[in-house]
């Protein structure tokens, strides 16, 4: 079944559900054979025309379903208004569409969202304004509160990123990654010059990992959707620096004396949040490479290590 396809029909289930479940559908019996439903019940035993519903095999009902139209589904949401019922009747629409072929599936699609369109609009258009606007700020709450798993899906339709380029980002979304930890810092470009450059301020956006260790992106301009990377800062603790070769140590910065002089923050942590977070920062080491030059369109010549602490005041 055309992945894509599902998820688009899972949706319209979702959107369809949120609205019906805001809005009154019940109604009498005589109201729904007054419409030429077949359905009747007799005793607890419900009727399908001349025999018992139960006694249809599996495979008329499911030719029943799909008889309103060539590979549509009829969906009668009128005469089974309850959430757990629609609920059972997506699911086995779901399943029966992977046996569809995918001209089939679209119409089945349109046919249910137009029903749905059509039932809905009617039950609506019945209501005086006071419970039209009533449901219709339940329907938007209900639409709100859509958790982040429908959301992915939306984001799977219309995807913000290059899918040939990111294959695995459909079955492997980042979750936080180079997001659990974000500093704003000044003093980490070299000035070539222009002192100006002292005053930027840098976007490090960090991974932190099990040892302890933090590998932090940076981005002079943010970290936006296109915004692209022009070095790194690795971060370690005060042990694993004692553990580094002497000459080797004059490429690193101690962060007790140097986050204060680059006006170091933490924009997206709250004050309480930062309070058993920064004694332990102030305890690491940091080494600043940059791959290129940020006034440079494209990373030219070799990589550089900037030394923090001899910059200039």
């Amino acid at each position: 079944m055309n992945k894509q396809l599902t998820v688009v029909f899972t949706i319209a289930i979702l959107l369809i559900v949120t609205v019906v479940a805001s809005i009154d559908l019940t109604q009498t019996a005589d109201a729904i054979k007054s419409k030429g439903n077949s359905l009747t019940e007799t005793g607890s035993k419900k009727v399908c025309g001349d025999r018992l519903c139960s006694e249809i095999p599996p495979e008329e009902k499911m030719n029943q379903k799909m008889a309103s139209s060539k590979g549509g589904i009829k969906m009668d949401m009128m005469a089974n208004p309850n959430k757990e019922q629609m609920k059972q009747k997506h699911l086995q629409i779901l399943e029966d569409m992977k046996s569809m072929s995918k001209s089939e599936m679209i119409d089945s699609m349109k046919t249910m969202m137009t029903e749905h369109k059509n039932m809905i609009s009617e039950k609506m258009s019945q209501m005086d304004n006071a419970d039209l606007l009533n449901h219709m700020d339940k329907m938007i709450d209900k639409m709100s509160k859509m958790d982040s798993k429908n959301i992915d899906m939306t984001k799977k339709m219309n995807p913000l990123y290059n899918e040939t380029l990111n294959p695995s980002q459909i079955e492997y979304p980042n979750v936080m990654g180079f997001n659990d930890l974000h500093i704003e810092a000044i003093r980490h470009l070299a000035p070539q010059g222009d002192d100006s450059k002292l005053d930027v301020i840098v976007h490090h956006h960090c991974k932190a990992y099990d040892d302890s260790t933090l590998a932090c992106l940076l981005f002079p301009t943010g970290m936006g959707d296109q915004d692209k990377p022009y070095g790194m800062e690795y971060i370690i603790t005060s042990e694993q620096f004692a553990e580094l070769p002497e000459d080797e140590k004059n490429y690193w910065h101690y962060h007790l004396t140097e986050l204060p002089r680059a006006q170091a923050a933490f924009p997206d942590l709250t004050s309480e949040e930062l309070v058993p977070l920064q004694p332990i920062v102030d305890e690491t080491y940091g080494k600043v490479f940059y791959f290129w030059d940020t006034d440079d369109k494209y990373p030219i010549g070799e990589p550089t290590v900037l030394v923090i602490q001899d910059l200039p005041e």
